[in-house]
């Protein structure tokens, strides 16, 4: 008891790991000016007209693939709820995804039930419990994960890159003496993990690694899954931003989003050689704010930004004939779609 009171004692004394709805209430009251500014509680559902609700919930991440250039994507397949592991495999085999694999719902937020798959055990249980649809994609085994915040005012030529997150992940280093819970609870940073790694590698926690063992304790580049997130914006460079924003304008009615992206180097990524692991919309953060040395200030001004960026995309596509989505309907998708 006293362990768990004092992790959270350290935990919740960095903002970074604060609740969203305590997080967000700034940004709430600004949105609120916006929605009023506005005149309309859905002013944001306009901004990517391409996307159900700009991207806010409700769209498929299955609606991305036909979107880039098949050499820019993992090969990726679709499963529809209610299918057995033996149809997923015949289905992997045929599209030559080989295990490890990611899978993950079509519909998800924050890398909600995302998983790396190593084996027909593992995909077996994992079709047990999730009862939707999910995508089925090859394992990009890049060692460089980033995102990057792009958006492009309607009418403008040039769109822009407003920042790059480069997304770290997390190692443990065995002793030979330590328990793998020694490790996690003695570790800067998963420690602030401690209960969801806990139920993750429950049959590894009373293991002890090897002096010379290195365990990697997450494999998908989200804050919530214990990903290390530094601000890497120095790496904009003109080309980069050029290629960003050709792939952009080549998806009718996109406009303002992130894109996430395996690499090999920092040199391949400039150079357009990538992978994008999957595009987010109105829905996503210029997640750049979560590095450790930002400030708390700093992140509602960047937010804050970006939300007048939205509403800019939004007031100029309204005058270009893209509607707000009624307010009744929202209240539908969300309610249906919002996880």
């Amino acid at each position: 008891m006293q362990k768990n009171i004092r992790l959270w004692i350290q935990k919740y004394r960095r903002w970074e790991f604060w609740p969203g709805y305590l997080f967000d209430i700034p940004v709430y009251i600004y949105c609120t000016y916006l929605v009023i500014k506005a005149g309309h509680i859905g002013f944001f559902s306009n901004i990517n007209p391409s996307m159900i609700l700009s991207g806010f919930a409700g769209y498929s991440k299955y609606d991305d693939i036909d979107k880039f250039e098949p050499r820019l994507l993992p090969i990726s397949i679709l499963i529809t709820e209610g299918h057995e592991s033996e149809y997923s495999e015949q289905q992997m085999k045929e599209n030559n995804i080989h295990y490890p694999c990611i899978a993950k719902p079509t519909l998800g937020r924050t890398g909600r039930d995302v998983k790396k798959i190593h084996n027909s055990k593992q995909l077996k249980t994992y079709l047990k419990r999730i009862h939707e649809d999910i995508l089925i994609q090859e394992f990009i085994d890049y060692p460089l994960e980033f995102g990057i915040f792009y958006y492009r005012i309607p009418g403008e030529e040039e769109g822009h890159i407003t920042g790059i997150v480069e997304k770290k992940f997390m190692f443990l280093h065995g002793d030979g003496k330590s328990t793998f819970e020694q490790l996690i609870y003695n570790h800067p940073r998963a420690k602030y993990y401690y209960h969801q790694f806990k139920e993750e590698y429950k049959e590894k926690w009373t293991n002890i690694l090897a002096d010379w063992e290195k365990f990697q304790l997450n494999y998908i580049g989200n804050h919530c899954r214990g990903s290390v997130f530094y601000d890497v914006s120095k790496i904009i460079t003109p080309e980069l931003e050029k290629i960003i924003d050709d792939m952009s304008k080549k998806i009718d009615g996109f406009y303002f989003g992130r894109y996430d992206i395996k690499a090999k180097s920092v040199e391949e990524l400039c150079q357009g050689n990538f992978k994008i692991i999957e595009l987010n919309g109105m829905g996503s953060l210029p997640t750049h704010i979560y590095d450790p040395k930002h400030t708390l200030r700093n992140a509602y001004k960047t937010l804050i930004q970006h939300r007048d960026i939205a509403y800019r995309i939004s007031k100029e596509n309204k005058k270009r004939g893209h509607k707000f989505v009624p307010f009744k309907e929202i209240r539908k998708i969300v309610k249906q779609y919002w996880i």
